[in-house]
């Protein structure tokens, strides 16, 4: 689902299309939002108490995350967006330094590796190109890695708060999908209204109506088999799925839409996967070492529901704890309230 999504995605966004990005959340938003509805009610979740501006406000820090995001693909294409959203542990682990908080030397050596393989992948180009192209397109690349770090600020953002609710409020994890969710199609419309850009909406359904329904069921199918894979077989075999999802995307992406490497930005891609790599691998000695060999689960464990819920373009391959791991969203405390 979720590599169906990503190809989708970069169709929207290349060859001269250009999605707008307000449309583009109301329509996807909507759609997750009755997703979560139907397995809130499957799964018989209990409302939360959670005040509903608490929700507002993550919305708020979702929906800039993920517009920013979109954003930049109007600047770099899909794979950039792919390896720069793996690096997320930079902006966290930053905050997290400034707080007093230590992480082990392997942790800064592995994002070390995927920041350089993101860095030869992006300036690793055709060095036959026309200078001033050579400059445009410079120039293009940083705006668009400048919204892909607004953006995983907003993630930094959204997960901060999240832990600050959770530390006080049980909700399930359909629950917490459909209240997030809920909130970004309420701001996306009412920005559709204030901005004027109705008329914008609907000529972009009228141009792009099936391609926003085929992002927004991909993306929401994705996160119901993320649920259904981590309850059934646990957390490593759902993280091992995301690894190889987020390889056969760039790889499909490659292929595709026939983005030429270079020599530079093959070796960039190859340390930079070989990192993602290494992190997963490492995390799974850890656990084994620490709580034994792995066993099906009877239950959701709430460090497994990190990845259900997240917007199918920040869906990653790891489990977080809380400590900078790469690219993963909180919704861990969401499965206290649902076991």
């Amino acid at each position: 689902s979720f590599v169906c999504y990503g190809l989708l995605l970069e169709y929207a966004t290349s060859g001269g299309r250009k999605l707008h990005e307000l449309s583009f959340l109301f329509v996807t938003s909507a759609l997750y939002t009755v997703t979560a509805a139907a397995g809130r009610y499957v799964r018989d979740e209990t409302p939360t108490s959670i005040p509903p501006a608490r929700f507002a406000v993550l919305g708020l820090t979702s929906m800039g995350s993920t517009f920013c995001s979109v954003r930049s693909l109007r600047y770099v294409i899909y794979p950039i967006q792919v390896l720069a959203k793996s690096c997320k542990p930079v902006p966290v682990m930053i905050m997290g330094a400034f707080m007093g908080k230590k992480y082990p030397l392997k942790k800064y050596i592995n994002v070390c590796l995927i920041v350089l393989g993101v860095a030869l992948f992006m300036g690793g180009g055709d060095s036959k190109k026309a200078s001033s192209d050579d400059a445009i397109e410079s120039g293009a690349q940083i705006v668009g890695v400048s919204l892909l770090f607004v953006s995983l600020c907003f993630d930094g953002g959204t997960g901060a708060y999240e832990d600050k609710l959770m530390a006080v409020h049980s909700v399930g994890p359909f629950d917490l999908m459909y209240n997030i969710q809920l909130g970004k199609t309420i701001l996306a419309g009412v920005s559709l209204l204030v901005l004027n850009q109705v008329h914008v909406f609907l000529q972009m359904c009228q141009d792009m109506g099936f391609l926003l329904v085929a992002l927004g069921l991909s993306g929401a199918l994705g996160q119901v088999f993320i649920f259904v894979t981590i309850a059934k077989f646990g957390a490593l075999t759902c993280s091992i799925i995301g690894l190889a999802r987020k390889v056969t995307t760039l790889v499909a992406s490659i292929l595709f839409y026939g983005h030429s490497l270079s020599a530079i930005q093959f070796t960039g891609l190859l340390i930079a996967v070989s990192a993602m790599v290494l992190n997963f691998w490492g995390k799974k000695s850890g656990s084994r070492d620490n709580h034994g060999p792995p066993q099906r689960p009877s239950g959701v464990d709430r460090e497994e529901m990190e990845k259900i819920l997240q917007d199918p373009h920040d869906d990653d391959d790891n489990a977080n704890n809380n400590d900078g791991d790469v690219e993963l969203q909180p919704f861990a405390q969401a499965a206290e309230g649902s076991r």
